[in-house]
């Protein structure tokens, strides 16, 4: 016997396949499953063992023949399911998600819309990162933190006050660490997880996980695609129930309105975005999250699970399958031997242009289209290689500074870039 909750035909707009997972056990016999691959296929998992319904949902997925994307944020996912599932760290992926998909307003709008859920703006300050990002987009640079910091200031129409608080809280969210190596073909393809637990604070992570949503969502519109299955655990981190009135929650309408199966994991219920939760008809609660709805009276044991569809108000609990933890190293994310073509470029060109350049100016310097981490890195090479000359030189004040020198290497290399 089957103990099915969720059973949907799937349409000519969605074009996924209906998968059944195996979630465990039914009390009177016979396996529980969850369908999913219709249109609506919006699940949630919710309380205290969210990650464990997490991995199981994951795990599944796979022997179901579907090529999950599991955005993990505390890593506690990745760290027991690394063996099934291909596994990268974050940084991986970053750098490319700050790249545009195309040079059009819906990837820049949508990344506005990220960064409106991780600093939990309002639609006004939203508006205001969204004409930022246009600009930022119209002049081809990435969409990153830096970038859009130093064309805060500039945004024709808005001045004052309010730009200043939103150019501090991005200023807050300036030193992000990247691995140019993957590219987001690779993570749209599923059947792998993302691990945000090595972000360097919590509000990087979440940061991170929007703009990948973003970027997910924009390739989707790009090329027409309708199916896919994404999940996320922490999903209250992201899409939490914010205070403000005004709050907008454009990149969750994009999310809910994509075909897309969608599985979102909480432990903290009460904390998602009241829109999250009306939107997904189909949750499976662990046994402290059932026993902490209002209005139920219904028992289960402890330790098991409840599969639970608000639209028919049908419910029925389940003894888990048992899964065991099985490693592996994480995928490899390593840069380039060198640096791209387009970065060494500037990097030698700034050094021959300004004599006193350091390696904090250049830095500073190619700030608005160059992560600082990649930068940083291609100067340590440049050097190694000897290309550039790191040594004192006078500043004109009375003292020396250690500045960079370009060798006849370095310019013989800057005049084939430069073709």
């Amino acid at each position: 016997m089957s103990a099915t909750l969720y059973k949907t035909i799937p349409s000519s707009r969605s074009m996924g396949s209906v998968q059944n997972l195996w979630v465990g056990y039914a009390h009177d016999g016979g396996r529980a499953t969850l369908t999913v691959g219709g249109p609506g296929s919006k699940v949630l998992l919710l309380g205290s063992r969210a990650a464990d319904l997490a991995s199981l949902a994951a795990l599944s997925a796979k022997e179901a023949g579907a090529s999950p994307i599991l955005f993990d944020l505390d890593g506690s996912v990745a760290r027991g399911m690394s063996g099934y599932l291909d596994t990268y760290d974050y940084r991986s992926f970053l750098y490319d998600s700050f790249r545009l998909v195309e040079p059009e307003s819906w990837h820049p709008q949508l990344a506005a819309a990220a960064y409106t859920v991780a600093l939990d703006l309002s639609s006004e300050e939203e508006a205001i990162i969204n004409s930022a990002m246009q600009v930022v987009a119209s002049d081809g640079t990435l969409l990153s933190p830096i970038s859009l910091h130093d064309i805060m200031g500039k945004v024709e129409g808005f001045r004052g006050f309010y730009v200043d608080k939103l150019n501090g809280k991005i200023g807050a969210l300036r030193l992000f660490d990247a691995v140019d190596d993957q590219d987001f073909g690779r993570l749209v393809k599923g059947g792998l997880i993302v691990d945000f637990h090595t972000a360097p604070y919590p509000q990087a992570a979440e940061l991170a996980a929007a703009l990948f949503i973003a970027k997910v969502l924009a390739l989707a519109h790009s090329s027409g695609q309708a199916d896919g299955f994404l999940m996320m655990t922490d999903a209250h981190r992201v899409f939490r129930a914010s205070p403000r009135p005004t709050h907008s929650n454009r990149l969750l309408g994009h999310l809910l309105e994509w075909p897309a199966t969608t599985v979102m994991a909480s432990g903290q219920q009460f904390s998602i975005a009241p829109l999250l939760l009306q939107s997904c008809p189909v949750r499976i609660y662990s046994s402290d999250a059932w026993h902490s709805q209002p209005r139920q009276d219904q028992q289960v044991l402890a330790g098991t699970f409840v599969l639970h569809d608000v639209r028919s108000r049908r419910s029925e609990s389940f003894v888990p399958r048992r899964i065991i933890s099985k490693t592996a190293d994480y995928a490899p994310a390593h840069g380039g031997k060198y640096p791209s073509p387009a970065l060494t470029k500037q990097i030698l060109d700034a050094a021959d242009r300004f004599p006193l350049s350091t390696p904090e100016s250049i830095v500073q310097y190619l700030a608005p289209e160059f992560l600082p981490g990649d930068v940083s890195a291609a100067l340590s090479g440049l050097e190694r290689r000897g290309c550039l000359i790191l040594e004192p030189k006078d500043s004109g004040a009375g003292h020396k500074v250690f500045s960079y020198t370009l060798s006849e290497k370095g310019r013989d290399l800057l005049k084939e870039l430069r073709g």
